[in-house]
């Protein structure tokens, strides 16, 4: 059931998958990431409080709505530091096969997952994470502001790398067989 959620020793990282290739997984991990952040870390707690205070909730919705809209974005900041930091991905980074690495292959250290997470502002201006995937689509390794200012990687794990090398090497003997 929690599959999603990461274990306390991430995997090996593929430093050599980093690639611009992998925006498409991180969006995705982002987008799981922000509904995590809002429906759970935000949304219980909104919750607990509509049904302790109804009558102040109800004649201040519009208020608690814009409020928790602006509180997304420091609390996504700190989610993705607690998780990168400690398990070297977030929730979303799990569901989309992805994890933070240093060049070196070691996990994000303090001020590593720190400045890649403070920067999340950086990357999402002038509309919403354009920067960052500007910056990172025309790089090499497909590396956003964040990740190079805080010496970071996003990459695969090794072992579903190797999973992919295996099967394409079986799929190319099959073809070598039935051509000869």
């Amino acid at each position: 059931m929690f599959d999603w959620f990461p274990s306390s020793r991430p995997p090996e990282p593929a430093v050599d998958s980093a690639s611009p290739r992998l925006l498409g997984r991180r969006a995705v991990a982002v987008l799981v990431d922000l509904l995590v952040c809002y429906v759970v870390v935000e949304g219980v707690p909104l919750g607990v409080l509509v049904w302790l205070l109804p009558s102040i909730a109800e004649a201040n919705t519009t208020l608690l709505f814009a409020g928790s809209l602006v509180a997304l974005a420091p609390v996504s900041v700190v989610y993705g530091f607690y998780f990168e930091l400690r398990y070297a991905r977030t929730p979303g980074k799990v569901l989309t096969g992805l994890v933070v690495t240093t060049a070196t292959g070691h996990p994000p250290g303090l001020v590593a997952a720190g400045v890649r997470n403070l920067l999340r502002y950086v990357d999402f201006l002038p509309a919403g994470y354009l920067l960052g995937a500007v910056v990172a689509g025309v790089s090499g390794d497909g590396r956003r502001v964040g990740d190079r200012l805080g010496g970071t990687l996003v990459v695969r794990p090794r072992a579903s790398v190797r999973s992919e090398q295996v099967g394409s090497s079986a799929d190319e003997e099959s073809v070598e067989r039935t051509h000869t």
